[in-house]
């Protein structure tokens, strides 16, 4: 007599291995394929660089200066990976932003294997390891002074919108009423279908970098209601299309210039949001002499929990150096706060046991 077997149709789902995309990297703390910036101060403090299909928002300095320094450090880091570019702005020539990249540099990294062992009692285990081993890192170091070359052979790996766009351009009878709009997300996807992209077998990504999106260069219509459609739904559909390709996308937005709603629109759809803030623009930063801006992280998003990452420390507000070689992110030290009221009361005599200033009931 056969026995009745019973074959459950429980089966164990195995994570499909991620190819090995150009220019990523696996984060240590959720297992995502980050993608750098170029800048490697900003890396660290979200966390290793940008997800693979994110959507990042940059809210620009008042000129604009800084947040194009940001996106010349993506797209140069981009170039180095040989990555796909894409650049994309109405407000100047696109090929301007990949003809003047800056060109990388080495730094000097202290190799030297540690002398003193006794000082290694515990870490033991790494005690042979030198200091390059210990500060592995995604990006590259670049010099904002030097222009990068780009061989012949990776220009066919570049791509532009906005330098032949025509204004006369149909306009949609859907969501989006305008046409520049329906014209980039049209050139966005043309590019991942040439690339193949959209297949999840590529072995390369594509860097999309949309630089003053919402200027007046725009022509978004007067009527705010439609303003406030298009501007959105564009962001919404480019989320959509890096989502579900090998790509990652970079805007910047002249938050000043736009409505507060739809600021606040942008950094809920956005994954990662970045405000930028010169001490020119702000009269009660001129202290910060050290520094020549604030960088603020509004928001981090995890894709792979619910828990968002702000910081790596907790810490949201940096500040930011902008020299003539390079641009760096570090830790914001804030002046002490020295009261300079005279008319305050003094408050030296309450520092001691008795003093003869002070009128109390109790002396000792």
């Amino acid at each position: 007599m056969a026995a009745n077997i019973k074959i459950s149709s429980f089966q164990k789902r195995i994570k499909p291995s991620n190819p090995n995309i150009l220019g990523t990297k696996i984060s240590a703390v959720n297992s995502t394929l980050n993608v750098s910036f170029g800048v490697t101060s900003l890396d660290q403090i979200i966390d290793g660089g940008l997800p693979l299909g994110s959507l990042c928002v940059v809210e620009e300095d008042i000129y604009g200066s800084y947040a194009k320094i940001i996106t010349k450090y993506f797209l140069a880091e981009g170039a180095m990976q040989k990555n796909f570019l894409l650049s994309a702005s109405l407000n100047e020539n696109p090929w301007d932003l990949l003809n003047n990249l800056p060109s990388p540099v080495t730094e000097p990294r202290e190799t030297n294997i540690i002398e003193n062992r006794e000082e290694l009692k515990i870490a033991w285990r790494y005690e042979n390891l030198t200091l390059e081993d210990n500060n592995q890192r995604l990006g590259n170091a670049f010099d904002l002074s030097i222009p990068y070359v780009m061989p012949e052979t990776q220009k066919a790996n570049l791509a532009v919108w906005g330098e032949t766009v025509t204004p006369n351009l149909q306009r949609g009878t859907g969501t989006l009423k305008n046409s520049n709009c329906l014209s980039l997300l049209k050139a966005i996807e043309e590019a991942i279908k040439k690339w193949e992209l959209d297949s999840g077998t590529s072995p390369n990504l594509l860097r999309i970098v949309v630089s003053s999106f919402g200027s007046p260069f725009w022509q978004f219509d007067e009527n705010k209601s439609s303003l406030s459609t298009d501007f959105t739904a564009t962001l919404l559909l480019l989320k959509s299309i890096v989502r579900s390709t090998n790509a990652v996308a970079l805007v910047t937005i002249p938050h000043q210039l736009l409505n507060q709603s739809l600021v606040s629109r942008s950094r809920h759809l956005a994954d990662v949001v970045i405000q930028l803030k010169s001490l020119r623009e702000d009269p009660h930063l001129r202290d910060l002499m050290d520094v020549h801006g604030i960088l603020e992280l509004k928001k981090v998003a995890n894709l792979t929990s619910l828990k968002p990452i702000l910081g790596q420390d907790g810490t949201t507000t940096y500040g930011f150096k902008a020299t003539k070689r390079k641009f760096k992110i570090e830790k914001l030290h804030l002046p002490p706060a020295i009261d300079d009221d005279k008319s305050s009361p003094d408050h030296s005599s309450s520092l001691g046991c008795s003093s003869a200033a002070s009128k109390t009931n109790l002396d000792f």
